[in-house]
């Protein structure tokens, strides 16, 4: 072989394997999803900014079920458990699923879809069969606009008295003790044996253009029930139960609605007109923990009544107080006066929100974040309780988020993070 053609087969291959190595790295960069195991979560990253969200939905499910084989067979064993075990009501919450599915915008179900697409249940509804079909993915996703009604408190100290002067404020995520969350060991309180269950907590960081979106959550889950967004604006659902019959007939997923107002809005009046629209109903009444640097708000999502930012000053219901200064709290129950009174004749409701504010009140004119973290994870006061799955504080002026994820222990330990999107605000 000659030395000419031995440079021009040389020079081939060489191109060969650079066009080889471009097309690789090509591939890597259009990935839109990252997941990364921590030691008490998962940090999954996704980029919306490009991509249609179907295919970002498929590949989100594929990389899930490759970092949790088990992930199916964890959620359903979940789903069965929310369903106590019974045929007809896993039957009757498929149908309420469904039902709602029909008014979710259409980006959402586009990922949902995208997602569900790679589990191997396919259209085989079968309750307790280790795999998830497209419709029990569904159920998975719409779980509190379904059957499972969350409890939830949240509270924070801002202006005067907080010790930085800017928002400190603490939020307790509490789920059925029956079931809790489809995590490693959520199903230790059932009848529903779920060996395969892994732990699914999630941090989901998320883009979409510009903004920039924090989801605490789980792996999988499409829609959040606590968020936070690259403007300060942090968002909470709690549950508000009026008694009122269920229908699922022109609902809403809370849980989506929550997702867009946070990716879509600004400021804390922004979310709430945007979660307070009167064309925006749930199957179940609600309460939204609101909060930016500077104040924290409720809406009180009474329906048949009133739809209201609850403030710090706001006039109450008879036989309802709260004496303090730059601070609010809110449990599972409507406070504002005109609002239906699911709440002092609720020991859980009334318990919880003294033990708030005779807390509060201990610590004196100015509050920290450590004072707050103590507080959320008061037991004598159930504020931090059984049901507790998610427990955290932060505080804006450090961007300091202290957060724990589990089922009850006496003594949860806090891991303390910062928001990247938050470091320079």
């Amino acid at each position: 072989m000659t030395k000419s053609l031995k440079a021009i087969l040389t020079t081939s291959m060489l191109l060969i394997v650079l066009i080889s190595a471009g097309c690789s790295d090509s591939s890597d960069s259009t990935s839109h999803v990252t997941i990364t195991k921590k030691s008490m979560y998962y940090e999954v990253n996704i980029d919306y900014s490009s991509g249609d969200r179907y295919s970002i939905g498929r590949e989100y499910g594929t990389k899930v079920l490759s970092k949790v084989p088990s992930y199916e067979a964890g959620v359903d064993a979940y789903l069965q458990a929310s369903s106590s075990n019974v045929q007809e009501n896993y039957e009757v919450f498929i149908q309420r699923a469904l039902e709602i599915s029909k008014n979710i915008q259409s980006q959402y179900m586009d990922e949902i879809e995208g997602f569900a697409s790679v589990l191997s249940g396919g259209t085989v509804n079968k309750m307790g069969d280790g795999k998830l079909s497209r419709d029990e993915y569904l159920f998975a996703n719409f779980i509190p606009s379904v059957c499972n009604p969350t409890a939830c408190s949240a509270t924070a100290v801002f202006g005067s008295r907080s010790a930085t002067g800017q928002t400190i404020l603490g939020r307790n995520t509490d789920w059925s003790v029956s079931t809790g969350p489809p995590t490693v060991s959520s199903n230790s309180n059932t009848n529903v044996e779920n060996t395969n269950a892994e732990n699914t907590n999630a941090l989901i960081y998320s883009k979409t253009g510009k903004k920039q979106v924090l989801f605490f959550g789980t792996l999988g889950a499409m829609g959040t029930i606590v968020v936070m967004n690259s403007d300060g604006i942090f968002v909470a659902g709690l549950h508000s139960l009026t008694g009122s019959a269920y229908s699922a007939v022109g609902k809403r997923s809370v849980l989506l609605d929550i997702r867009e107002a946070i990716e879509t809005s600004s400021t804390v009046d922004e979310v709430g007109a945007f979660l307070g629209d009167p064309s925006r109903l749930y199957a179940y009444h609600n309460n939204i923990f609101i909060a930016d640097k500077n104040t924290a708000k409720v809406l009180e999502n009474d329906y048949e009544r009133n739809r209201a930012l609850r403030v710090v000053d706001s006039e109450l219901n008879p036989g309802v107080t709260w004496g303090i200064s730059d601070a609010i709290a809110c449990v599972n129950g409507f406070v504002l006066k005109g609002n239906y009174d699911n709440f002092t004749k609720n020991k859980g409701n009334t318990v919880r929100w003294a033990s708030f504010e005779t807390l509060l009140i201990q610590e004196g004119d100015t509050v920290d974040i450590d004072r707050v973290r103590t507080i959320m994870s008061n037991h004598e006061g159930f504020i931090y309780n059984q049901g507790t799955v998610q427990s955290m504080a932060y505080s804006y002026a450090e961007n300091r988020l202290e957060l724990w994820l589990g089922t009850f222990v006496d003594d949860p330990q806090y891991e303390t993070i910062s928001i990247p999107f938050l470091e320079d605000q």
